[in-house]
C-alpha cells in the first residue's frame, strides 16, 4: 500500500518559491490502478518524483507498506528503490550501448542476482511484452514503441 501524507515540494526559482505541491494526501492500495491527471505544471511528475524516491519532498511523509522512505538512509533508500520500485520515464531512458536484454536485466544485476537468473528473466519478460526476436536489438534499431515495451519490461523485472 502507497500512503501520501500532506505532501510538499517547494522549488526556488532564484528568490522565488514555487509550490509544486501543496498538502497532497492519498492511499493506493496493493493491486490498485490509479491515474494522476492534471493539466501541465500541476504537479503529476512531482507527485510520481517523490513516491519513487527520485526527490526529497519539502514536507509530509510517503509510507510504501507502512515503511516511512524519506525516514531511510540514502543508502537504503536506493535499495528499496531498486527492490521495490519500477519506472518507466518519459523518454524510456533506455541505455543506448545496450541491447534490450541488457537494458532489461540491468536492474536485475544491481540488485545482486546471477547473471543466469537476470538474462532468463529479463528474456522472459521481453517476450511477455512481444519483444522475443529483438533481444539483441540496439534501443536505435527499436520502433518508439518498442523502446516504449523494453522500458516497461525494464520497470518490471524486479517484481516490484
Amino acid at each position: 500500500m502507497i500512503t501520501v501524507e500532506d505532501l510538499e515540494r517547494v522549488y526556488l526559482m532564484g528568490k522565488v518559491e514555487v509550490h509544486a505541491l501543496r498538502g497532497v494526501s492519498l492511499s493506493v492500495k496493493q493491486g490498485e490502478f490509479i491515474g494522476v491527471t492534471g493539466e501541465s505544471g500541476s504537479g503529476k511528475s512531482t507527485l510520481l518524483h517523490l513516491v519513487g524516491i527520485l526527490d526529497q519532498p519539502t514536507a509530509g511523509r510517503v509510507l510504501i507498506d507502512r515503511t516511512d522512505v524519506y525516514r531511510l538512509s540514502p543508502e537504503e533508500q536506493s535499495r528499496f528503490r531498486l527492490g521495490r520500485i519500477g519506472f518507466v520515464f518519459q523518454e524510456y531512458a533506455l541505455i543506448q550501448e545496450l541491447t534490450a536484454l541488457e537494458n532489461v536485466y540491468l536492474p536485475s544485476l544491481a540488485a545482486g542476482n546471477s547473471h543466469r537468473d537476470h538474462e532468463e528473466r529479463a528474456g522472459a519478460i521481453l517476450e511477455r511484452v512481444g519483444l522475443e526476436g529483438r533481444l539483441n536489438h540496439l534501443p536505435r534499431e527499436l520502433s518508439g514503441g518498442e523502446q516504449q515495451r523494453v522500458a516497461i519490461a525494464r520497470a518490471l523485472v524486479n517484481n516490484p
